[in-house]
């Protein structure tokens, strides 16, 4: 399937899709040492092509993902863009990141690994709390020894989260901030849906018109805030750039679109490229899926930045010795397998997470299989 043109992303988002990257940008980001995780996914991919562009020292790019690095690998390597490139085969959360970030000796990370698929995360919270809290813990940690800017990629699902991923998220949040010193800044940035994205709705709908299948729509009337991976990691560039203290950042996407309305331009896109339309199911919302998405939430304030499209939060304390608690009970459970514990400690340290049904009935029946019998499970149940 070919990736979609700026014009076919505009005729989608209702919106114009500018370059946002100036010279003076790109001057900033020239002679530095960077190192990007997840860097074989949508975002850290998009992230080494703009980085690249702009003619860093020396560029390490971390997943965990063979194929997905070879691929951005030779990308990088065929476009010419002449930087110093180190590709590392490695998982986040398997230990032994710091001799990596020593080796590389970044000047700034930015931490994009994670498990991101709503539906499948709400049925693997082990995997989840263990890549996208505790690989948050541990990449942030090496940065921290590294003497590096840490800029986590975080997303709208954290806020008010009704979803295991965006709970990983938000508690990721929460522990890179509790990691701030004086000597240390690190920076979060919240943004919604990259459009076409690996999985991304646009893909599932791309895929289901090519092959005359009918087109599968959660809720006509749902809403989501979406922007291009261009759009998106530019931002995120120019984020840290603004940034001298320890923030918590979110990206102006627009306005949210209706579901709906993406669907029926996608129709409308794909026909002029000679595929027959075809219908629109609607199969409801999915277990962890929000009818509408929040970008903020929990007590943060937003203010206004040099940028007009980056916010910034002025957030409440957070309680350091609840998030420390979190991480260790998460460590516990989820290196044994307990889906149970793991999910009912992510409620504990995250009380606005509201856990669906199927969430709390899958980690039952993984504890269940697991060793017998199961955990008592406290926190929200509402679904």
């Amino acid at each position: 399937m070919m990736p979609l043109t700026d014009r076919e992303i505009e005729t989608i988002l209702g919106r114009p899709v500018r370059r946002l990257l100036t010279a003076a940008d790109r001057r900033a980001f020239a002679g530095r040492r960077v190192l990007i995780t997840g860097a074989a996914g949508s975002i850290g991919a998009e992230l080494a092509r703009q980085i690249a562009a702009c003619g860093p020292a020396r560029l390490t790019l971390l997943d965990q993902s063979e194929h997905g690095l070879f691929q951005i690998e030779r990308e990088i390597v065929t476009d010419a863009h002449g930087a110093a490139l180190d590709v590392v085969l490695a998982d986040v959360a398997g230990g032994g990141l710091g001799p990596i970030f020593r080796a590389a000796r970044p000047e700034v990370v930015y931490h994009a690994a994670a498990y991101k698929h709503v539906t499948m995360v709400e049925r693997a919270v082990c995997a989840a709390s263990r890549v996208n809290v505790l690989g948050s813990v541990a990449a942030v940690e090496a940065a921290r020894e590294a003497g590096a800017r840490f800029v986590l990629i975080s997303s709208d699902k954290a806020a008010r989260p009704h979803s295991v991923m965006g709970a990983t998220k938000r508690l990721a949040e929460l522990a890179v901030m509790t990691r701030a010193s004086r000597s240390f800044q690190p920076v979060v940035v919240r943004f919604g849906n990259v459009l076409g994205s690996s999985g991304s709705v646009l893909e599932v709908m791309r895929e289901a018109i090519h092959r005359g299948q009918p087109v599968p729509v959660t809720d006509l009337e749902a809403t989501r805030y979406f922007m291009s991976a261009n759009e998106a990691v530019s931002l995120v560039m120019k984020a840290t750039l603004l940034s001298r203290r320890a923030e918590t950042y979110w990206l102006d996407m627009g306005e949210p679109v209706r579901i709906g309305d993406i669907a029926r331009r996608v129709l409308a896109l794909e026909a002029t490229a000679g595929h027959r339309p075809t219908p629109l199911a609607v199969i409801g919302l999915r277990p962890g899926e929000k009818r509408r998405e929040d970008l903020t939430t929990q007590g943060l304030h937003m203010g206004r930045t040099r940028h007009r499209r980056i916010w910034v939060a002025c957030q409440e304390p957070i309680d350091a010795t609840r998030v420390r608690t979190a991480e260790e009970d998460l460590r516990a459970h989820a290196a044994a397998g307990e889906a149970l514990g793991t999910l009912t400690a992510l409620a504990a340290a995250v009380p606005e997470f509201v856990v669906s049904h199927q969430a709390w009935a899958v980690a039952r029946a993984q504890s269940l299989h697991a060793d017998g019998h199961a955990l008592p499970a406290v926190g929200r149940r509402a679904g």
